[in-house]
């Protein structure tokens, strides 16, 4: 492969640093064991040595952590129903956790494996492609590493990136680097961008073998037992509840949601007393954080946790005011339950999570002004009248108020979310479509 000067001396420095690093990586691996035991497990695979044997050549598909896995769910299935084994990796063990429920039956039949990626070093990443030869790399979204795209090089192995997104933010830092990011980008053999916005940011950087593709997690069906799950909710409930569900919720985002919540109710009067807030924190070990802010508020607070069947689920909405989603992987279940879905991560400047799926189940999306990591897709939502945008995350009290008091608007807002979802299905079949004759050759 051929590097300029530049490029050489970044990656010599690059590979010593993280020479350096490693030790450290391992130690804060031990120290997240703490609160998330998950993480002191499989070590061993973060340094590339792996305990049982993979199948020969499988499709290799990287999702770091649980959006990109569940992301790559329908690409995983086509790949699948076309005879081809898959190795998945993550970097999370809660992505690791979210694969291994969403595929337990390819797992338990030995078509799909699951392990750790390698940390990026020259010291760990070479073992990782020894041991796996993989017909392909299909890397989801933005997990760009500098090492895995060298070494994949060197060891022959074609390169995609899948679901590619480049906010305007991100392009900015990758041109910092100049020819650097461009020369190391340039080892994807093709890269599929999520839309034309990606397109140009990816271009501006020099690359040229891209195609628009669409996005992958328009393609991802709910979860049908959640679903029935959430409507066996609905139809136990005692009394006609409004159930406001502020999901994957980020740092400090809790606390302006619980203010919004406040104010809104004091607006409303009694009629407040059928209002429920259920609030999901997209990070497990901030669960009893936001359990003890809620609390703080002076309403009882439940626990979905708490509740062992749909019946206690229910019962649970109805006892209490305030509910914390402390589980993970059954965003689906929520989002069934939820008449508003007010959308974590986009208060703050976090990006935004994914609210397709909220789209998907025709619920009204409140958005804050944070959603550079969905940049085109929540302008095309908000402009489809699917979704209610704020500039100043300060108005989510007064919107909520708006949104509450106006059900018709509310009924429009999720038909046009629905109908906005369906139109943007097939992102999955394009891309095995651009692969099949990499699969073939290989």
């Amino acid at each position: 492969m051929q590097f300029s000067f530049k490029t050489h001396l970044f990656l010599t420095l690059y590979r010593v640093l993280w020479l350096l690093a490693l030790p450290v990586a391992l130690l804060r691996l031990w120290l997240k064991g703490k609160k998330l035991p998950a993480y002191r497990s499989h070590i061993g695979e973060r340094l590339g040595c792996y305990a049982f044997p993979i199948t020969s050549r499988p499709v290799w598909v990287h999702a770091v952590s649980v959006g990109e896995t569940r992301a790559a769910e329908p690409l995983v299935r086509g790949l699948l129903a076309l005879d081809q084994k898959v190795l998945l990796t993550h970097m999370t063990p809660t992505g690791r956790a979210t694969g291994a429920e969403i595929f337990a039956a390819e797992i338990a039949a030995g078509r799909v494996q699951q392990v750790y990626l390698a940390y990026d070093s020259l010291f760990t990443l070479p073992r990782f492609f020894k041991f796996i030869r993989p017909k392909i790399g299909l890397i989801m979204e933005t997990e760009v590493w500098p090492e895995m795209l060298v070494q994949a090089k060197r060891f022959g192995i074609p390169m995609f990136l899948s679901n590619a997104r480049l906010s305007d933010k991100s392009a900015k830092r990758f041109r910092f680097f100049g020819n650097i990011a461009s020369e190391i980008l340039k080892s994807f053999d093709t890269i599929f961008a999520q839309t034309q916005h990606d397109l140009r940011n990816l271009r501006s950087l020099g690359l040229d073998r891209i195609k628009v593709m669409g996005n992958m997690k328009f393609d991802v069906k709910p979860n049908k037992d959640m679903i029935e799950s959430a409507i066996q909710v609905r139809q136990a409930l005692g009394e006609p509840l409004l159930i406001i569900c502020a999901a994957s919720t980020r740092d400090e985002e809790e606390a302006m949601i619980l203010k919004a919540w406040q104010q809104c109710c004091q607006q409303m009067g009694s009629q407040a007393a059928s209002y429920r807030l259920l609030i999901v924190p997209r990070h497990p070990q901030r669960f009893d954080l936001v359990y003890e802010q809620m609390q703080a508020l002076g309403d009882s607070v439940g626990r979905r946790a708490d509740a062992k069947d749909n019946y206690a689920l229910a019962q649970v909405l109805e006892s209490h005011r305030l509910v914390l989603g402390n589980t993970m992987g059954e965003m689906a279940l929520y989002y069934g339950i939820a008449d508003l879905v007010i959308m974590g991560g986009t208060l703050k400047p976090h990006g935004g999570q994914n609210f397709i799926e909220a789209a998907a189940l025709a619920k009204p999306v409140i958005l804050g002004p944070h959603c550079f990591n969905f940049q085109e897709a929540s302008r095309d939502l908000i402009a489809a009248e699917g979704a209610v945008s704020l500039e100043n995350p300060e108005d989510l009290g007064m919107a909520l108020y708006e949104l509450l008091q106006n059900p018709q608007r509310l009924e429009k807002l999720g038909s046009n979310a629905f109908e906005f979802a369906n139109q943007h299905i097939g992102a999955s079949q394009k891309t095995l479509d651009a692969l099949s004759s990499y699969l073939k050759q290989n």
